[in-house]
C-alpha cells in the first residue's frame, strides 16, 4: 500500500477531479470519434457499393451492345420482309388493276357486238339504249388506243355499224 500512496500520494481532490474531468472528456471524444467512423465507414459502404454497380454495369455493356445489335439486326430484316411484301403487294395490284381494265374492256366489247347482233336481228332500241353503247364506244375504244398488247380488232365493224344506224336513227328520229 505504501506504494501506491508513494505513487499517488500527491494527488489533491482538485488533481482527481481533473482527471475524471479528462477521462470523461477523452470518452466522450472516443464515442464522438467511433460514432463518426462508423458512419464514415457507412458512407465508404455505400459509395464503394454505387462504384461496384457501376462497374458491373460497365463489365455488363459488351453484352448489352451485343443485344442492341441483335434487334437492330432483327428489326432491319423484318423491315426488309416488309419492303418486299409492299413491293409484291405492288407488284399483284398493278396486276390486277390491269386484268380488272382488261376485262371492263372485254365486257364493254361484248355488249357491243351483243348490241350490234340485236340491229342486225331488227330489233329497234331507245336513244338512251344508243347512248349506253355509245358510251361502251368510247370507254372500248380509248383502253385499245392505250393498251396495243390488248386484241382490239374484234368490233370494228360491229362500231362502224351500230355508229351508222345511230346516226340514220338520229336522221329519220327513227327511235324506240
Amino acid at each position: 500500500m505504501d506504494e501506491i500512496i508513494q505513487a499517488f500520494g500527491g494527488l489533491t481532490v482538485g488533481t482527481v477531479m481533473v482527471l475524471l474531468a479528462g477521462l470523461a472528456a477523452m470518452w466522450r471524444l472516443y464515442k464522438a470519434t467511433k460514432t463518426g467512423m462508423i458512419q464514415k465507414y457507412k458512407e465508404e459502404e455505400k459509395e464503394k457499393k454505387k462504384l461496384q454497380d457501376v462497374v458491373n454495369q460497365v463489365a455488363e455493356y459488351p453484352k448489352w451492345h451485343q443485344q442492341s445489335i441483335e434487334i437492330r439486326d432483327k428489326l432491319a430484316d423484318s423491315v426488309e420482309e416488309i419492303k418486299k411484301a409492299e413491293q409484291e403487294n405492288a407488284t399483284r395490284l398493278a396486276e390486277m388493276s390491269r386484268i380488272i381494265c382488261e376485262n371492263n374492256a372485254t365486257t364493254a366489247r361484248y355488249r357491243i357486238l351483243r348490241f350490234n347482233d340485236e340491229l342486225l336481228h331488227g330489233t329497234r332500241h331507245s336513244k338512251e339504249h344508243f347512248d349506253q353503247v355509245l358510251g361502251d364506244i368510247t370507254s372500248y375504244e380509248s383502253y385499245c388506243a392505250g393498251h396495243p398488247e390488248y386484241e382490239n380488232n374484234k368490233a370494228v365493224l360491229a362500231i362502224q355499224h351500230i355508229k351508222r344506224i345511230y346516226q340514220q336513227c338520229i336522221t329519220e328520229n327513227d327511235f324506240l
